[in-house]
């Protein structure tokens, strides 16, 4: 027992010898270290989160969606579950809108399609199947492949190349681009397309579109010729208004000679008829007839 005891004292001092070597440094350096690391949380606000992207790229693969996005999606696949596609595409607008993406560019593709826009869920679906941001597995771009053929079935592409750049096209009194060179997918059937530009002649094509059909149209609009426009300018001697013929001075001078000719040849006859009728002694003679 007495050796045992002897033994533990010396034991013990080597452990209180440790433990002051050991925590002394730490009790004494504590004030140093909290005063190095207050510099560090008095950081400024753009070091707060170094690791976050910038407001210009919070779409991108790292960035978590905003709250309103699967809210948005879950009500979009239950409206096109049930049938209602234009309910649909409002609220796959409204996810693209916050969050655009391969996904809800191919929804908003394959509801075009259930509406027989096939031009416009033709450019949707290649837009879905080239975005980078949440892409498309393999089993959903076959999906997309697939369904793109579909539509091409029912569409042609019209390449337009129009001079001056600044020309508008329209089709079917639409305006759906501009110059100087325009990609358009048209329904199959036939159209009307329209150019126009600022001080040239405008033009018109008509075209027949077939599915899967390219067509390639080449315009070029030409100012106006100023020798077809006429132009009408007040001149300095006009032509004269021509005088009705009842005011003319020779018709009425022309009617008063027949008048007064007509009126002699009446005179002259009167008198005639007289002197036939009277006697050379001033009295009448009366001729009697005997039956």
């Amino acid at each position: 027992m007495r050796w045992s005891r002897s033994l533990l004292r010396p034991c013990a001092r080597v452990a209180v010898w440790c433990l002051t070597v050991v925590l002394c440094p730490c009790i004494v350096g504590w004030p140093a270290a909290r005063t190095l690391a207050e510099p560090a949380l008095q950081s400024s606000p753009s070091d707060e989160a170094p690791h976050s992207p910038p407001a210009s790229e919070t779409n991108s693969s790292d960035a978590a969606p905003p709250a309103q996005y699967e809210v948005a999606i879950d009500r979009a696949v239950d409206e096109h579950e049930r049938g209602h596609f234009e309910e649909a595409r409002e609220h796959f607008r409204h996810a693209h809108e916050l969050y655009p993406n391969a996904r809800t560019l191919r929804g908003l593709g394959k509801v075009e399609f259930e509406l027989r826009n096939y031009g416009e869920s033709v450019k949707l679906l290649q837009a879905a199947l080239s975005a980078q941001e949440r892409p498309l597995s393999a089993e959903l771009r076959a999906e997309v492949q697939t369904l793109l053929e579909r539509a091409r079935a029912y569409v042609g592409e019209v390449h337009v190349e129009v001079q001056p750049g600044t020309a508008t096209v329209s089709v079917d009194g639409v305006t759906v681009a501009s110059g100087p060179q325009a990609a358009l997918n048209l329904l199959v059937g036939d159209h009307l397309l329209e150019f126009r530009a600022s001080g040239r002649l405008p033009q018109r094509r008509q075209i027949s579109v077939r599915g899967r059909e390219q067509i390639n149209v080449q315009v070029v609009l030409a100012p106006p010729d100023a020798g077809v426009l006429t132009v009408f300018r007040p001149t300095a001697e006009r032509p004269s208004a021509q005088t009705p013929t009842y005011k003319k001075w020779w018709v009425w001078s022309a009617v008063g000679v027949v008048a007064a000719g007509a009126g002699t040849a009446v005179a002259v006859s009167t008198l005639r008829n007289r002197s036939n009728h009277s006697t050379p002694g001033g009295t009448s003679r009366v001729v009697l007839m005997n039956p």
